[in-house]
């Protein structure tokens, strides 16, 4: 991966001027894309689905009070037939008297059938097993439902109350198998208040088609289902519904298809009933943003191609053409003569560059004068790359351990080695800052352990005695785990047994001491004299972070080191407290 940039930098380098503006104009033409795709997956598209929601769910709240309320009027009439003394008295008497009240009964039931529109049969039924019906299309009862406890115990269970139920519960069948709604509810005497017979007022699927009608339009599509998924309402079956399982939630949505392609699958179920709306709707912008509005923004966009195109053949003609033959002309201090550029340019930019170049070439020498003062300066800079040097270091041993992680261990280890990866970057970026607090260091280290411990299991043990009156010290950025990662890599590891290190931080008066302590294989005096000799470039890591140190607080004595060859190993960091540092 890293040589891969690295050739795609190289690449990058070795462009003209010309064919780089070419590439801007590129990206910058694929990220309006790319922003366009995430607004419309992240925003668009959530402003939409949360749009549809409400609004299918009030539809089909609105489909399923427009069913009760049909149902509720069915209700009224059926009370009239309960109340009626002819019906109450056929339902009561015996076996041989209910032939008197026949010819009124039939007739009452059957004006009834007229005023309801919906309604296909009526059947009045003595709690003997006796009834009597009326019907407008073949209808097949099943008597044998009268002796089935839980099926009369469903209607007693109301108390004179209606339910409702497809096809009567499996008592009623139309010829030509359509499937009917069912009011069922038992009639009770006025006097005794005992149960005395059973109503049932049998309702075509049109009663489901016209609360569907006002609703089937601008893309949307609806049906009614029983509980077990069968289609109840005209029409055929939506293809979607049918392979998408029916849950039992009162209401549900499911996202089907594609981005571009997708459809929204509601689920509503209609109280008191065992009826279920499903509906679909296809997700489309033109639904939720008007036409004229994206007619807008799609010529605002080809403006904007426009614009830029423009834009990049003028940069062109007045900026990279002029500049490359500044170059060009420039060449020859490459050999190294300073020698003046000659250039006829039309563009007074490009003028002036090439006069404030040949500016440059008189001023050289008294420029190379003041590069000596410019020295500590530079070397200052110096220190503060040595920060950005530090990163790849510890990044790409990172990915290492990562990678292993992938070939070796489960998918959880390795997503916790990502994630500690990342909280270490977030506390070590720290919005830019040189400098942190000693919590916010002592927690890059704490990550930086973790992960190395994923790595190496447990050869080593990270332990901190840290008085918390210091952690809102400001320190400079990144001191500590260079450190932690030598005691690691130098000390601990080479001993070849499990170690410590220790991090300590205490104060005394004018002093904010940071102890690095490893128990690793340490060193002699000598080796300390050699660790820190300026010509040593393997030590590089301590010497920089002891350069930063000093050019941060302005003093020389920072540092103390302490160690026993084969035994141990401390760094003394002996910070200044000044200023803001004061606790």
């Amino acid at each position: 991966m890293k040589k891969k940039w690295h050739d795609f930098k190289q690449w990058i380098s070795s462009r003209k001027l010309n064919q780089k503006v070419k590439y801007l104009f590129l990206i910058i033409i694929s990220l309006y894309v790319i922003v366009f795709l995430l607004m419309y997956a992240f925003v668009i598209r959530k402003n939409m689905f949360a749009y549809m929601m409400t609004s299918n769910l009030n539809t089909m709240v609105s489909i399923g009070s427009n069913l009760n309320g049909e149902l509720n009027n069915i209700s009224k009439t059926s009370q009239l037939i309960m109340g009626d003394s002819n019906v109450r008295n056929f339902l009561k008497c015996s076996v041989t008297e209910k032939e008197n009240y026949a010819p009124q009964v039939l007739m009452l039931i059957r004006n009834i059938m007229t005023n309801l529109q919906d309604a296909s049969s009526i059947y009045l039924i003595r709690d003997d097993g006796n009834y009597m019906d009326a019907s407008n299309s073949i209808t097949y009862f099943e008597p044998k439902y009268l002796k089935d406890t839980a099926w009369i115990a469903d209607i007693n269970e109301k108390r004179g109350g209606y339910i409702i139920k497809v096809n009567g519960g499996g008592a009623f069948e139309y010829y030509d198998g359509r499937p009917m709604i069912s009011m069922m509810r038992a009639v009770y005497d006025i006097d005794t208040q005992e149960r005395i017979g059973i109503l049932i007022i049998n309702l075509s699927q049109e009663i489901l088609n016209n609360t569907l009608q006002d609703v089937l339009d601008n893309g949307r599509s609806y049906a009614y289902y029983d509980e077990e998924g069968h289609l109840l309402s005209k029409g055929e079956a939506l293809k979607e519904i049918e392979e998408t399982p029916i849950t039992h939630e009162d209401y549900e949505q499911i996202s089907v298809g594609g981005m571009f392609k997708e459809k929204v699958i509601s689920y509503y179920h209609v109280p008191s009933t065992p009826l279920r709306i499903a509906g679909i709707e296809s997700i489309s912008l033109t639904k939720f943003i008007s036409k004229d509005i994206l007619g807008f923004v799609l010529i605002l966009i080809l403006l904007t191609f426009l614009s830029l195109s423009i834009l990049g053949i003028f940069i062109t003609h007045y900026i990279t053409t002029p500049i490359q033959r500044l170059v060009w002309s420039m060449s020859s201090v490459k050999s190294g003569w300073l020698r003046r550029a000659s250039l006829k340019t039309s563009n007074d930019e490009i003028g002036e560059l090439k006069d404030s170049y040949n500016k440059m070439l008189i001023e050289l020498n008294r420029l190379i004068d003041e590069l000596v003062e410019n020295e500590k300066q530079t070397h200052r800079a110096e220190i503060d790359i040595l920060q950005e040097q530090i990163k790849p270091h510890f990044l790409y041993n990172t990915l290492d351990t990562i990678a292993y992680l992938s070939l070796e261990k489960e998918k959880e280890e390795v997503y916790n080695a990502i994630e500690t990866l990342g909280s270490f970057y977030r506390k070590f970026l720290s919005k830019g800052s040189k400098q942190i607090t000693l919590e916010e260091e002592i927690a890059i280290v704490k990550d930086y352990c973790k992960l190395q411990k994923l790595r190496y299991g447990d050869i080593f043990e990270d332990m901190y005695d840290i008085d918390k009156a210091l952690l809102q010290i400001k320190v400079p950025k990144l001191i500590l785990q260079p450190l932690v990662e030598n005691s690691l890599y130098h000390g601990i590891r080479l001993k070849g047994e499990e170690g410590i290190v220790k991090i300590t931080a205490y104060r005394t008066e004018s002093h904010l001491h940071i102890v690095v302590y490893d128990s690793g294989i340490g060193m002699d005096t000598t080796k300390i004299e050699e660790l820190m000799n300026e010509n040593n470039s393997k030590s590089f890591g301590l010497k920089g972070i002891i350069k930063r140190i000093r050019y941060y607080y302005g003093v020389e004595d920072v540092y103390e080191i302490r160690s026993e060859e084969g035994v141990y190993n401390e760094i003394d960091l002996k910070l200044p407290l000044i200023g803001g540092n004061h606790v």
